[in-house]
Order: structure tokens, then C-alpha cells, then sequence
């Protein structure tokens, strides 16, 4: 068997949580015998055939993953984002397009017509981001996943839709989703390393979701969305506090080094 199986194989066992030792166990066989198998990539069918089942996954559907696994980011050229900002409408079905939604799977989820779907595929097959084949039939010309510039002409599109998700998901905690904010001093250090770590979960969640892609029946898949920030805050900007109203003298002059005096109790 040739490596991009093994590939396929390997990114559905990471999807799944999966160790060689827990594939081992199902097996029957010992641990470095699977790491054997792996590295050296090759073994006969009903061998390739007992792994899958260990794995809980078809093998029709890991040979069809083989040459669909999350690849490198690329770019959108500077003029089709300054198309696309000028058609949000556009920009969204190509984003949905660019991650994993099908055509039949947006006109669920957007309550369009296949006319409506139809068009909007046809006019991102103008812009040479789509080949448009038969019927609703689209394949994406762009690798995916898309690298944004978010600081181009696309960034308010992108803000509105966040903001919009964040307002969606402050309303409806009780109906599932979710929402964590907080704010803590911590080191650098340490900020880096839970970076890495929101990193490696986030590319979790990509890996299982291609994993359901494959394995799960289009109308069995719901989609959600992922947004994280995280940063050393400029806190005035986004969480304002200034002068209390009855510091008479905060704005007469910046603030002198050192301390100003208490104003005086005007409560009696």
C-alpha cells in the first residue's frame, strides 16, 4: 500500500483521539508492530482492512480522504478580495464553499433557491474561484484553507460577522452554544503557551470535523463556528473606563508623575 493511505489513516486516527497502542489493543497485535506498519507504510489488504475496523472507519471513505487532507494556507489575490468585499453576499457563499459546506448544504442553512445557488456558483466560476460543472456542482480553484488579509478590504466584513456570531451566541447559551470571556495578567511565557495550546485544539476540531465530513451523511452534518481571540489587550480601547465624572481635576492637565491627591468626600 503507498503512503497517502497511510497518510489518510493516520489523520483519522489524530481526528479520532486515537494512540497505536489503543489500535494495538483492538488489534491484538503489539504496539511496535503498528508503528512498524506505519512507518514503513505497506501492508496486504486484510491487514490495511483490520486497522480500519480498530479505527471504527470504512476504508472506502479513508481512500477517499487521501487526497483531502487540511493542506497549507493560501491567498486570495488583493483584486478578487476587493470583488468580493463589494458582494458580501458573494464573499459568504465562498467562505462556506471554502470550508467544507456543500452547495446543497448552504441553500439549507440560507433558505436559497437552487436558482439563487446557481448564480452565485456561476459568478464565482467568473471570478476563477470555482469550476462550475453540472447542475449545482462546484470544484473549488483555490487550496484551501484561505490565509485572509484581515487588515485589507475584507476586514469589515469580517468584524460584522464576528460581532454578529458573538451576539448569536450570548443569546442562545441555553440552547447550546458558548461563550467565554475573561481577562488576567499573566507572563508572556505563559500567554505563548496557551496559544499553542488554543493551536492544537482548533486544528483538533478541523481534523475531526473533516473526519465526520467523510464518514457522516450530508444531511446528518450541522454546522458551527469556531472564533477565538486572544491577546495582550489595549484595554482602553476596548473596555473604556476614564476620569469619574466628579474628578474635577483629570482633565485640566495630563497627569503629573506621581500620585494626585484624593478628591475630597462630597457625599455630606
Amino acid at each position: 500500500m503507498n503512503g497517502p493511505i497511510f497518510e489518510a489513516l493516520k489523520r483519522t486516527l489524530k481526528a479520532k483521539g486515537l494512540t497505536y497502542r489503543t489500535l494495538a489493543e483492538r488489534m491484538g497485535i503489539s504496539e511496535p508492530t503498528v508503528k512498524r506498519i506505519f512507518h514503513e507504510k505497506n501492508c496486504k489488504l486484510d491487514r490495511l482492512m483490520e486497522i480500519c475496523a480498530a479505527a471504527d472507519v470504512e476504508l472506502e471513505n479513508v481512500l477517499g480522504a487521501m487526497n483531502r487532507g487540511p493542506g497549507p494556507a493560501n491567498r486570495v489575490s488583493p483584486e478578487i478580495e476587493r470583488r468580493l468585499a463589494a458582494r458580501p453576499a458573494l464573499l459568504f457563499v465562498f467562505i462556506m464553499l471554502s470550508e467544507k459546506f456543500t452547495p446543497e448544504g448552504i441553500m439549507r442553512s440560507q433558505g436559497l433557491s437552487e436558482a439563487s445557488m446557481f448564480l452565485y456558483l456561476r459568478d464565482l466560476d467568473d471570478l476563477g474561484l470555482v469550476a462550475l460543472g453540472r447542475g449545482l456542482s462546484a470544484r473549488l480553484l483555490v487550496d484551501t484553507p484561505i490565509q485572509w488579509n484581515f487588515e485589507g478590504p475584507l476586514k469589515p466584513h469580517f468584524e460584522m460577522t464576528n460581532k454578529n456570531f458573538v451576539g448569536w451566541a450570548l443569546g442562545h447559551m441555553e440552547q447550546g452554544a458558548t461563550f467565554v470571556s475573561f481577562s488576567r495578567r499573566m507572563r508572556p511565557q505563559t500567554a505563548e503557551m496557551l496559544r499553542r495550546e488554543a493551536d492544537e485544539l482548533a486544528e483538533r476540531a478541523r481534523l475531526l470535523a473533516h473526519h465526520d465530513q467523510h464518514t457522516t451523511p450530508e444531511d446528518q452534518l450541522i454546522g458551527y463556528k469556531w472564533t477565538f481571540a486572544f491577546g495582550a489587550t489595549p484595554f482602553p480601547a476596548i473596555m473604556p473606563i476614564g476620569p469619574h465624572p466628579r474628578d474635577a481635576g483629570a482633565q485640566a492637565a495630563p497627569p503629573a508623575k506621581g500620585r494626585r491627591p484624593l478628591p475630597a468626600d462630597q457625599s455630606s
